[in-house]
């Protein structure tokens, strides 16, 4: 886990992130630090991860391809921390990005049951 995690923090310094087309490693490197996270318990690494998906996010404008699944990615980070520390603004905002996302995804179309994924 801890090689896959030098391995993205490599990728985003020899690729920064470009902001019409936000860098797929931007989430991979958010996704394995939540993964450390779970096996470690490190909340350094959910912040990390938080703030990582919040970059993510910025660079997915409304009407970005990739924007439903960073709004859920931040969500669930948001919800681990929540989890951990009982802040009640991180669940709060939680919510707020999964209905965001919800809302991008119409009833019956075919990514609302991918919603919950994270990128």
């Amino acid at each position: 886990m801890t090689d896959d995690v030098e391995q993205c923090r490599v990728a985003i310094v020899l690729h920064p992130p470009v902001h019409s087309d936000p860098p797929k490693s931007l989430c991979s490197f958010a996704n394995s630090l939540s993964d450390r996270f779970i096996q470690r318990g490190m909340l350094s690494d959910l912040d990390q991860a938080i703030d990582l998906n919040r970059a993510t996010l910025a660079l997915c404008p409304p009407g970005h391809s990739y924007r439903s699944m960073a709004l859920n990615s931040l969500a669930n980070s948001l919800s681990d921390r929540f989890q951990q520390r009982s802040g009640l603004s991180d669940l709060d905002e939680a919510i707020d990005l999964h209905r965001a996302a919800l809302a991008l995804c119409p009833p019956g179309h075919s990514g609302q049951s991918i919603s919950q994924q994270p990128c």
